[in-house]
């Protein structure tokens, strides 16, 4: 029965991973949270599904990340199939900023980059860290950080987005910890892969008139580079197009950022 420990489980891409992966009653899938008292979409969902369980820890806590691994490894005998690194934080209020208005200020700066930098970037060690042993000890071996084409530099200049700084700069020095986690792993038998699952709608409840004039506004940047496009693609969409290319993954894809497609088509 394979193994599957999933982050950021309480809502968007990580509760619709779990959703998909624990249809399959074959496979075991354990769901990562912060505060499972709040996550009540997931709760629901593992109550009618002895398959998925769901297990509390923060992504930017390493003790907890090494609790919850040990949690786990009493389930199943020490071993875990596929890690999938799916939780992160942003700043939403900077969204917006170019990073010519990030402040000359020590702490302003470390405040801009502080949620995005703790979840994507140190978070991806603590949770690679805290279940490599088990990962080891699978059959699948394989760890996914998801990721996105807003830290693509031709996307970058492309669509000349200038905002979302915090995000796509955490989320490239995640690309190069995958390429150095690949290089050391590879050798072992261990596929490491960030994938980015597309442009994807996880809003929640109505959208304000602003969130409709970014979306807008990030719409015409990426038909600049992809002309086609027509505006984000739905949870189930790019979920269902990830746990493809992760159920395919190649030697020869480990240590690249790939997309929901398994190739550099970001949207």
């Amino acid at each position: 029965m394979p193994s599957y420990v999933v982050t950021g489980t309480s809502r968007g891409l990580g509760l619709e991973f779990v959703k998909q992966l624990s249809q399959d009653a074959n496979k075991t899938v354990f769901a990562i949270v912060r505060n499972p008292d709040s996550a009540a979409n997931l709760k629901q969902l593992a109550a009618q599904r002895t398959n998925l369980r769901i297990v509390k820890a923060d992504i930017t806590d390493p003790q907890s990340l090494v609790a919850a691994a040990a949690e786990i490894s009493k389930s199943t005998d020490g071993a875990v199939d596929v890690l999938i690194n799916n939780a992160v934080s942003t700043n939403p209020a900077g969204a917006a900023l170019s990073p010519s208005h990030i402040p000359l200020d020590v702490a302003g700066t470390r405040d801009f980059f502080r949620a995005s930098i703790d979840s994507a970037l140190y978070g991806a060690v603590w949770t690679t860290n805290a279940f490599l042993p088990l990962i080891e000890k699978g059959h699948e071996k394989k760890i996914i950080h998801i990721s996105t084409g807003m830290a693509d530099v031709k996307v970058i200049k492309g669509t000349a987005i200038a905002g979302v700084v915090d995000y796509s700069v955490a989320k490239g020095a995640m690309n190069v910890l995958v390429a150095k986690y690949a290089a050391e792993l590879e050798p072992k038998g261990i596929k490491v892969v960030a994938i980015s699952p597309g442009w994807v709608d996880t809003w929640e409840g109505p959208k304000t008139p602003e969130v409709e004039f970014f979306e807008d506004h990030l719409l015409k940047s990426f038909q600049k580079v992809l002309p086609d496009i027509k505006g984000r693609i739905t949870p189930e969409e790019s979920i269902r197009q990830v746990l493809d290319v992760i159920e395919s993954l190649t030697t020869e894809q480990t240590g690249f950022m790939i997309s929901h497609h398994g190739n550099e088509e970001w949207f």
